[in-house]
């Protein structure tokens, strides 16, 4: 009588996580959480205090602040802000950031 049941064999829960999250959808939504950790990690707890809102949409990075000089003194650096972020992320997903 053979066992009809199919053999499996078990899998490191890391590469079955890393399968997961490689599908697209999922790899994409994993990616722009990354992406909006990236500021308050680059940025540090004194400017993330100063932040309301991260979010990120066609490779633009949108930071919501409370502090209108904070907002002035950082647009003069953008560019800088966005190579720093991403050397921070080791590609580059943004393009640009918009302080709102």
């Amino acid at each position: 009588m053979s066992d009809s049941k199919e053999k499996y064999e078990p899998k490191p829960i890391k590469s079955v996580l890393k399968n997961i999250i490689s599908q697209k959808p999922l790899k994409k939504g994993v990616q722009q959480i990354k992406i909006c950790n990236a500021w308050g990690e680059t940025m540090g707890d004194h400017i993330l205090s100063y932040t309301n809102e991260v979010r990120f949409s066609h490779n633009t990075l949108y930071v919501t602040l409370r502090s209108a000089p904070l907002k002035m003194e950082l647009s003069y650096g953008l560019d800088s802000l966005v190579k720093r972020i991403n050397d921070h992320l080791g590609d580059e997903f943004v393009h640009k950031i918009t302080l709102v």
